[in-house]
């Protein structure tokens, strides 16, 4: 079967996902050094790691949503004789649910769930980088700026009440000239509020699960 290839001009612009991707890895690598080092003893700093780290799966959940039910699909149709890549990330993605469930699992000390949560960070980091090199070359190829842009306000409108946090998260990874790029994508709302109070709520709760180092 042949594949569709939309023309593309400009080249697609993939920053939010390279900088979504980027902030999981960053946020799942601090968090299992903070599941692991808690003090069960500190309530406040219990809180605070839990509180992140339920975030931080939340957000990845939402990502991977994305994924399965919009990016995956349209891409695949598009390019038949890649399934098996599609394949075999959708294979993570049912390992990345049960890792989620194991992390998530509140029933648990946080120390106990350390592991879970180490192993999470690898598997996000091997299928992040995947992604990048064999998902996001077909989709450069295979989806416009205008397709991208409806896939964008389509998951900004499933965020709900985490916008705040998750469009914070998004933007404390990106470096100047993203986060500019993201700040288009985002409504001119959040942008504002952005800036006057849920980036300095967002490093506030980093603090507090991470400590200032």
């Amino acid at each position: 079967m042949a594949s569709t290839v939309v023309p593309i001009s400009p080249p697609l612009d993939l920053t939010s996902g390279y900088v979504a991707h980027r902030g999981l890895r960053e946020e799942l690598a601090r968090l299992t050094v903070a599941t692991r080092g808690v003090n069960p003893a500190d309530i406040r700093q219990r809180q605070a790691v839990e509180t992140q780290l339920a975030l931080v799966l939340r957000f990845l959940d939402a990502h991977h949503r994305e994924e399965h039910t919009l990016v995956y699909p349209r891409v695949r149709a598009r390019f038949p004789v890649a399934g098996r890549v599609f394949t075999a990330l959708e294979v993570d993605h049912d390992s990345l649910a049960a890792l989620t469930r194991r992390a998530a699992n509140t029933q648990v000390p946080l120390r106990d769930r350390a592991v879970a949560v180490g192993r999470l960070h690898d598997l996000v980091a091997r299928h992040t980088y995947h992604e990048e090199s064999a998902v996001f070359p077909l989709m450069r190829r295979h989806v416009s700026n205008l397709e991208q842009r409806a896939l964008l306000r389509r998951t900004l409108r499933r965020w709900g009440r985490d916008m705040p946090a998750f469009v914070a998260l998004y933007l404390h990874h990106a470096d100047r000239d993203e986060r500019r790029c993201l700040l288009r994508l985002v409504p001119p709302g959040a942008g504002f509020l952005w800036r006057l109070s849920w980036r300095r709520r967002y490093a506030r709760r980093r603090a507090a699960a991470y400590g200032r180092a």
